[in-house]
């Protein structure tokens, strides 16, 4: 009796893909692959590199799967693998990192007028400046709270940290985006 994959959850997907099952890791990649690419357009600030830096990863993932302990989340580790191939190859090239406006802002254009079409360009313009100037660390917490609509308890168990600390870090980093955000009217007026 062949099983669809589809139905198997992520713990059995895994432990078949780590007994060298190909299309276990393939079901995986069904599973995730517009997750991951989500996540790529939030480090990234060019589609291309994010699908470069998708592709990598699922690369990389399909050679480690072996080393994914038992228990631990698939995104989770995922994750770390972007978030890894991001700083080791990537920054080398020095791409600009990060662009949330359309990660954060996936909603259709709500504005039927071109004048708001327009408006509402300038302002994602505004904010992928503004997060620019931010941390690498302010760009990582805002994309996993933002962009992957992680919980903070979701969040502290991925960067191994309390909810408490999680939550001072969005704070903060909430803060130093909307100082930007305050800077770069200042510059335009």
């Amino acid at each position: 009796m062949i099983q669809n994959l589809a139905n198997l959850s992520d713990k059995e997907l895994v432990g078949r893909a780590q007994r060298q099952d190909a299309p276990a890791f393939g079901a995986l990649v069904e599973r995730y692959e517009l997750q991951l690419l989500r996540l790529c357009t939030a480090l990234t600030s060019d589609p291309e590199a994010a699908q470069e830096l998708a592709q990598t990863t699922w690369a990389k993932a399909f050679e480690a799967i072996g080393h994914l302990r038992e228990g631990e989340r698939f995104f989770g580790w995922l994750r770390q693998i972007a978030v890894n191939q991001l700083r080791d190859g990537f920054k080398r090239r020095r791409l600009a990192q990060v662009q949330f406006d359309e990660a954060l802002h996936d909603s259709p254009d709500e504005s039927p007028t071109p004048e708001g079409s327009v408006l509402r360009g300038e302002r994602q313009a505004e904010i992928s400046r503004a997060l620019r100037t931010l941390s690498e660390h302010d760009r990582r917490m805002l994309a996993l709270r933002f962009a992957q609509e992680l919980s903070y308890r979701e969040i502290a168990q991925e960067l191994g940290t309390t909810e408490g600390t999680v939550a001072t870090w969005l704070y903060r980093a909430k803060e130093r985006l909307r100082q930007a955000l305050d800077e770069g009217k200042g510059r335009q007026v």
